[in-house]
């Protein structure tokens, strides 16, 4: 890279130089690839999911809390999104990338569905 260019999204994902990343959903199939090559990439992690078992097996799998830190965080809930902030920047110091990955669909008809699951799947889908 010259100096006068910019470096390319490519560049930027493939060089973490231990920049920070918050994956929302990350216990689960694409979040927890998405930590596992973040890391090998070079950034640390903040894993954060509902289930603490799953997000503390992954931490551990990547390093440990010097690369991945694990935070039970239901993102439909303003404070458990506070406290991710947080963790984030108590733990490593800055948060530079966030991958709102959580996110799930319904599970039955819409007649099956009760309003309030359409409720908590929008609001995790909107806040993921």
């Amino acid at each position: 890279m010259s100096a006068d260019s910019t470096p390319d999204s490519t560049h930027v994902i493939n060089n973490g130089n231990g920049r920070v990343l918050v994956i929302t959903g990350a216990s689960p199939g694409i979040g927890a690839a998405t930590a596992r090559h973040a890391v090998a990439d070079g950034w640390r992690v903040v894993l954060a999911a509902r289930s603490a078992d799953k997000l503390a097996s992954l931490a551990a799998e990547l390093g440990g809390d010097d690369v991945a830190v694990a935070q039970v965080c239901d993102v439909t809930e303003w404070e458990d999104q506070l406290r991710l902030v947080s963790t984030a920047l108590s733990s490593f110091g800055q948060l530079d990338a966030v991958f709102a990955n959580a996110g799930f669909g319904a599970k039955r008809g819409f007649l099956e569905s009760t309003p309030e699951q359409w409720r908590d799947m929008l609001l995790t889908n909107v806040h993921g």
